[in-house]
């Protein structure tokens, strides 16, 4: 408990000297202000350079669509945010050989790995919260009426904070696996991407953590029996992958 709670307030200090927090905040909340302006902008900056009929398109987007865009685009962004800020959580450490002294002091590896673990999820979950609510604060005087509610949007950000959870469980253990962090961030980054293609298989997609990210813009189906197998299976995954990343920092060389 004493190295969960250490690590834990020095996970903060060293957020906010190294600016971890202003950039996440930048990764989420400034794209949620920006892409409903963008969307709403579009037609009337290349509106001499569409056909009519694309235009038309356009001018009839409602807010379902807006949010649904933006859902697309804060997983593209936020995930490539999210892992280029925090490939390093541990390779940098390890690297640095700064936990020499905290290990000598009687730091124990599970307090150390939790305590990053939950101290990112925490920030992310709460920047996705702003972001969403935000978000829909715009949309819903920009576009249009629609089936979107803040209740929708509430549980969309849900599971949006339960995909990056396991997002981060990926980037927290590979980090423990290599010295550059650089590895773990594009490793993460490509599984990150190439595990939407399952979206495209019914059979089997409701088994993949990115089944998340579909049903997170099912608007008004949100929540619903296909997405119990996925939050199972992302919760043990989140599970394994954290206890995974202590073993691995129990056999680690620090010195």
């Amino acid at each position: 408990m004493r190295s969960f709670k250490a690590y834990f307030i020095k996970e903060i200090k060293e957020s906010i000297r190294n600016h971890k927090y202003l950039i996440l905040a930048v990764g989420f909340i400034f794209w949620a202000l920006l892409d409903p302006l963008m969307l709403k902008l579009l037609p009337v900056l290349l509106k001499n350079y569409m056909p009519v009929d694309v235009s038309v398109l356009f001018s009839t987007f409602t807010r379902d669509t807006a949010f649904q865009t933006f859902l697309k685009d804060q997983f593209q962004i936020g995930s490539l945010f999210i892992i280029f800020t925090l490939m390093g959580i541990v390779s940098n450490e390890v690297s640095s050989k700064s936990l020499v002294f905290p290990y000598s002091r009687g730091l124990k590896p599970a307090g150390m790995v939790i305590a990053k673990y939950i101290h990112y999820l925490i920030t992310i979950s709460i920047f996705i919260l702003i972001a969403f609510l935000t978000n829909y604060l715009y949309i819903v005087r920009l576009f249009g009426p629609g089936l979107l509610s803040i209740s929708d949007v509430f549980e969309s950000s849900l599971i949006y904070m339960l995909y990056f959870a396991v997002l981060l469980s990926f980037l927290l253990y590979l980090s423990s696996l290599f010295k550059r962090s650089i590895i773990p961030g594009i490793i993460t980054l490509v599984l990150a991407y190439s595990l939407s293609i399952l979206n495209q298989f019914k059979t089997i997609r409701s088994y993949f953590p990115n089944y998340l990210l579909l049903k997170a813009a099912d608007i008004k189906n949100i929540f619903d029996s296909s997405l119990i197998s996925t939050v199972i299976i992302s919760f043990c995954i989140i599970i394994l992958l954290v206890c995974l990343s202590i073993l691995r920092m129990k056999k680690i060389d620090i010195a």
